[in-house]
C-alpha cells in the first residue's frame, strides 16, 4: 500500500463512483461527510491538534460519558497509521459520489431547454459543439442551445440537445443553426440486459433530444462559433478526410480515416461486423494500442534524429530526451483525432506511462496504471462504465501480470537451449514469441468483458491478431502518421502514403475475410453474470500464478502459497462445472410457462419460455426505413441475458417491418428450430432477406392457418385461429396495409387453466370473423392487437375474449398516439388490467397453469 499508493486511492475513488451510480445520495449529506472526513484527516495528520482535542476530552471525561468514550478512542488511535489511511481514502470515496452525481443528477436552472420538452414544435438556435456523427441514413448533431424564437423574439436558453437529422449535409463543428424541432426526453428500451441509452446521453450532458426530417429545414446562421483552437483542428480534420477520400477507394478510405480521425461510423456495417467476429476491431478504433504505436514510432524517429548529433549524445540522456519530445506528437494526435473521450483516455494512459519513464518510475507499472486510472476517473468519472476504458485497463493489467509469468514458464528452457546454439538465434525466436504471449495475455484478460458487452466469442482471435495487428497496426498506423504530417504541406505529398496505407488496409481486409470465412470463426455467447466474471478472473490469475517459477522455489512459505493456489484453482473449476450442470438442469426441468412482451418501441415481439425449456418467439419488432437493427440491439441482448441462444419456434404473424425487422438478425446468429408464417409475402428487401436466411440455414418453414388445427409443445397447446387458410397458394392477395394486418396469425396458447391470445395486428374485420365463428376465444391474457389502435379491441371481441389482463406493445411518445383513448376506455369498462411497454417496459407473466405472477421493468 505504501509502495503503490495510487492502487488503494484509485480503489476508493472507484468504489465511490460505483456507489453514486447505483444509489442516489443527496449532495448535502455527501458534502457534509466529505468535510467531516477531511477535518478528521487534518486532525490525525497534525500532532498539535491531536493533543489539543485529547486534552479537551480528558478534562470532560469525569462529567461526560461521550467525552470519556472519545478520550479512550483517541488514546487507542495514538500513533496508529491505519486511521490516517482510512480517512485518506474516505474523502476520495465521497468525491467519487459527488463527481458521478454531477452527471447522473444534474440540476437544470429555469432557463434550461429541458423545460420546453413535450410542448408544441419550437424554433430554436444553437451551436454544434461536437463533431457531427454521420451514418448511412442520418446524422447526429450535439447542439448547445442558445435561444428559442417566439413571436419574433429570441429568448435565451441553455443546455445540450441531441438532434437526429435524416439525410446528409456537411455540417461542421461551430456552425450556428436555426431549426424547428419538437423536443422529447431520451428513453431506453426497458428490457433486462438492455443498453442504458439515457445514462449514456447524461454522460455527455445531454438531457433532451429532437428529430428533424431533413437538413433542408436547418439554416446555418453563422460559422466558426466554437472554440478557436478546436475550430482549427476541425478544419484540419475535414481537409485530411477530403484528401483521403479523393485518393483511396472504399472501404479502405473509411478505415484509414477511422485510424486517423477516430470515426468508425462511416465504415460499412458488414466490414465492421467482420472485424468484430474475428476479434480485431480494436485496431480500427483509436485506443491505447493505437496511441501506444504512435508513441513508440515517435520515440524511434526522435531517437534516430538525436543520435545524429554527437553533442546531444554526450550532453543529454537519450531516453529521457526522446521520451520528452515523443509526448508532443501523442498530444497533437489527440487533437487531430477529435479529442473524443476514448482518445483522451488513451492519450492520458500513454502520457502517464511516458512520464513514469521520465521520472525513473517505469518499473512500478502497477502503480503507474493505477495513477492513470485515477487521473481519468477524476476528470471523467463516467469512464468507469465505458467499455473501451474497461477493456484497455483489463488488457494492460493482464499483460503486466500474465506475460512475465508465461514467458518465464514457457520460454526459459527454450531460450537456454537456443543460446547454446547461437545468442542471436534466441533473440530472433524470443521477439515473435513475446509478441504472441502479449497477444495471448491481452486476449485472456479481456475475454469475459467482450462476452459480457458483445455476447460474442471469436475462436480465431489469437491467429487473427498475430497476423493482422502487425500489418494494420504496427505498419499502417505509422504510415497514417505520415499522412497527417504531409497533408498540410501539400496534398500531393500525402498521396504516396495514402496508397501505401490503402495497400496495407486492403491486405488486412483480405486476411480478415479469410479468418471470418473459417467455419465456427465466432459464436454467440449468453451474457455471463458478474459472479461468473469474477470467478473467471480468480481462476485465470491463480492458474497463471501457479506457472510463476518463483512460487515453486523451496521453502515453507512458498509451499503454503502453492497449496493455496492449487486449492483455489480446483475449487473454481468445480464451481464452473457445477454451475453449468445447474443451469442446464434448471432449464430442462422448468415446470412453468413464462411470457414476456419485450419492449421494442413501436413494434411487437413476444417470447414464450415453455415448460421443459422450449422457446417460442412471436415477431421480432423493427422500424421501417431505418438502419437501426432492433434484433441485434434489443431482442438479442434480452434473449442472451436470459441465457437463450436457441429459439425452437419463430413465428412471424405478418410481414410488416415492425414485426419482421428484428427476426433477420436472429435467423443469422441464433440456433433456430422452425419458422412459422401465414404464407403471405412482401415485395421488400427485408422480407427477401428473411426468406434467404431460412433457405441458407436449411430451416423448416411451416405455413400455418386455422386449417392447421392444434399443435402441442410438451404440456402447452397451440390453436391457430387466423387466417382461415394458408396464404402462400392464394392468387391476387391484397397487400394493402389493413388487409395484411387482418391476415395476421392469431394463436391461442393454453397451459393448464391459463390461456394467452396472441393477435398480431388484426383489426375490426378479423375480430368480427373470429367472434362469428363461435370458437372459444376466452383467454386469461390478451396480447392486444395492433398496438392498441382505434380499429382493434372492439367491444364484441373483448366480450368474447374476457381477458383478465391486456398487454399492449407500443412505443413511448409514438407518432400514432396509441394506445387510443377509446381503446383504454373499453378496457376499463371491461374491468381489464392493462400493462403497456411504453410505461412498464418489458412485461413478464409467469404461470404454473393455475396462478399468475406479473413482473414489469417499470419505465414510468
Amino acid at each position: 500500500m505504501v509502495n503503490r499508493p495510487f492502487v488503494p486511492l484509485t480503489a476508493a475513488l472507484t468504489l465511490g463512483i460505483c456507489t453514486g451510480s447505483y444509489i442516489h445520495l443527496p449532495d448535502t449529506i455527501i458534502l457534509f461527510c466529505l468535510i467531516v472526513s477531511l477535518v478528521i484527516l487534518l486532525i490525525l495528520r497534525n500532532e498539535t491538534l491531536q493533543e489539543l482535542f485529547r486534552g479537551s476530552f480528558q478534562e470532560r471525561a469525569n462529567t461526560s460519558r461521550a467525552s470519556l468514550f472519545l478520550y479512550k478512542i483517541s488514546e487507542t488511535l495514538k500513533g496508529q497509521t491505519a486511521p490516517i489511511m482510512f480517512f485518506l481514502f474516505l474523502p476520495l470515496f465521497f468525491i467519487g459520489i459527488v463527481n458521478i452525481n454531477l452527471y447522473l443528477h444534474p440540476k437544470p436552472g429555469p432557463g434550461h431547454i429541458i423545460h420546453y420538452i413535450d410542448q408544441k414544435p419550437i424554433v430554436m438556435e444553437g451551436v454544434i459543439v461536437d463533431s457531427p456523427r454521420f451514418s448511412s441514413d442520418k446524422m447526429d448533431l450535439i447542439v448547445s442551445a442558445a435561444a428559442i424564437i417566439k413571436d419574433g423574439v429570441a429568448i435565451p436558453i441553455k443546455g445540450r440537445i441531441l438532434i437526429a437529422v435524416r439525410g446528409y449535409y456537411p455540417f461542421r463543428y461551430g456552425d450556428y443553426l436555426r431549426f424547428p424541432v419538437k423536443l422529447k426526453t431520451p428513453h431506453n428500451f426497458q428490457n433486462p440486459g438492455g443498453f442504458d441509452y439515457e445514462r449514456y446521453l447524461l454522460y455527455q450532458r445531454v438531457q433532451v433530444r429532437g428529430f428533424i426530417s431533413g437538413p433542408e429545414k436547418i439554416v446555418i446562421m453563422r460559422q466558426n462559433q466554437g472554440h478557436p483552437i478546436r475550430a482549427v483542428m476541425e478544419e484540419f480534420r475535414t481537409h485530411l478526410k477530403t484528401v483521403i477520400y479523393e485518393n483511396a477507394a472504399s472501404p479502405q478510405r473509411e478505415i484509414i480515416q477511422a485510424i486517423i480521425l477516430g470515426d468508425q461510423n462511416e465504415i460499412p456495417r458488414d466490414v465492421r461486423e467482420k472485424f468484430n467476429r474475428t476479434g480485431v476491431s480494436h485496431i480500427i478504433a483509436i485506443s491505447g494500442f493505437n496511441v501506444g504505436i504512435i508513441a513508440v514510432f515517435s520515440l524511434f524517429v526522435i531517437r534516430l534524429l538525436l543520435k545524429s548529433s554527437e553533442r546531444f549524445l554526450l550532453k543529454y540522456n537519450m531516453i529521457t530526451l526522446s521520451t520528452l519530445f515523443a509526448v508532443i506528437p501523442v498530444i497533437i494526435f489527440c487533437f487531430i483525432a477529435g479529442m473524443g473521450i476514448s482518445v483522451v483516455r488513451a492519450t492520458i494512459m500513454v502520457v502517464v506511462f511516458m512520464t513514469a519513464i521520465l521520472i525513473g518510475r517505469q518499473r512500478d507499472l502497477y502503480n503507474t496504471l493505477a495513477l492513470t486510472a485515477f487521473i481519468i476517473l477524476i476528470v471523467a468519472p463516467y469512464s468507469l462504465f465505458d467499455v473501451s476504458f474497461q477493456l484497455s485497463f483489463a488488457a494492460v493489467f493482464a499483460i503486466l501480470f500474465i506475460t512475465p509469468r508465461l514467458s518465464g514458464a514457457l520460454t526459459f528452457a527454450l531460450v537456454e537451449d537456443l543460446k547454446q546454439l547461437h545468442p542471436r538465434i534466441s533473440k530472433i525466436v524470443l521477439a515473435p514469441a513475446m509478441f504472441i504471449l502479449v497477444t495471448l495475455s491481452a486476449t485472456l484478460g479481456t475475454w469475459p468483458l467482450i462476452i459480457f458487452y458483445f455476447n460474442r466469442l471469436s475462436n480465431v482471435v489469437l491467429p487473427a491478431n498475430i497476423i493482422v495487428v502487425p500489418i494494420l497496426g504496427i505498419l499502417a498506423i505509422p504510415v497514417s502518421m505520415a499522412i497527417i504530417i504531409t497533408a498540410p504541406l501539400a496534398a500531393g505529398l500525402s498521396v504516396p502514403f495514402i496508397y501505401v496505407s490503402s495497400f496495407l488496409v486492403e491486405t488486412s481486409l483480405k486476411l480478415v475475410d479469410f479468418f471470418d470465412s473459417i467455419p465456427g470463426a465466432s459464436r454467440i455467447i449468453t451474457t455471463p453474470s458478474l459472479m461468473e466474471i469474477a470467478a473467471y478472473y480468480m481462476l485465470l490469475f491463480a492458474a497463471v500464478a501457479l506457472l510463476d517459477r518463483k512460487n515453486h522455489e523451496p521453502g515453507k512459505k512458498d509451499q503454503r502459497r502453492l497449496l493455496f493456489l492449487k486449492g483455489t484453482c480446483a475449487l473454481l473449476v468445480f464451481f464452473f462445472i457445477g454451475h453449468a450442470v445447474y443451469l442446464h438442469a434448471a432449464s430442462r426441468q422448468n415446470s412453468h410457462l413464462c411470457m414476456t412482451v419485450i419492449d421494442v418501441g413501436q413494434g411487437s415481439s413476444t417470447l414464450f419460455r415453455l415448460p421443459g425449456g422450449k422457446t417460442l418467439l412471436i415477431d421480432g419488432g423493427g422500424f421501417p426505413n431505418s438502419n437501426f437493427d432492433i434484433g441485434k440491439n434489443v431482442v438479442a441482448p434480452f434473449l442472451l441475458y436470459h441465457r437463450i441462444k436457441r429459439i425452437d419456434y419463430i413465428v412471424l404473424t405478418h410481414p410488416h417491418p415492425d414485426h419482421l425487422g428484428g427476426l433477420i438478425y436472429l435467423l443469422e446468429n441464433f440456433t433456430i428450430g422452425e419458422v412459422w408464417t401465414n404464407g403471405q409475402g412482401a415485395d421488400t428487401m427485408m422480407y427477401r432477406d428473411f426468406l434467404k436466411n431460412i433457405e441458407k440455414h436449411h430451416l423448416v418453414h411451416r405455413i400455418v392457418s386455422e386449417k392447421s388445427g392444434t399443435f402441442s409443445i410438451g404440456r402447452v397447446r397451440l390453436d391457430i385461429m387466423n387466417p382461415e387458410q394458408p396464404l402462400d397458394k392464394l392468387s391476387g392477395l391484397s397487400d394493402q396495409f389493413n388487409d395484411v394486418n387482418n391476415h395476421s396469425l392469431v394463436i391461442k396458447l393454453t397451459f393448464g387453466n391459463i390461456t394467452f391470445l396472441a393477435t398480431g395486428d388484426i383489426e375490426t374485420e378479423t375480430e368480427k370473423r373470429l367472434v362469428s365463428t363461435g370458437k372459444d376465444l376466452k383467454s386469461t391474457v390478451l396480447i392486444f392487437p395492433h398496438h392498441g389502435g382505434y380499429t382493434s379491441g372492439t367491444t364484441p371481441f373483448l366480450r368474447r375474449v374476457q381477458p383478465r389482463i391486456a398487454v399492449i406493445g407500443c412505443g413511448k411518445d409514438n407518432i400514432y398516439h396509441v394506445p387510443h383513448p377509446d381503446v383504454l376506455r373499453r378496457l376499463q369498462d371491461a374491468d381489464v388490467r392493462v400493462f403497456r411497454t411504453d410505461r412498464h417496459g418489458a412485461i413478464s407473466i409467469k404461470t404454473d397453469g393455475t396462478n399468475l405472477t406479473i413482473k414489469t421493468l417499470d419505465a414510468t
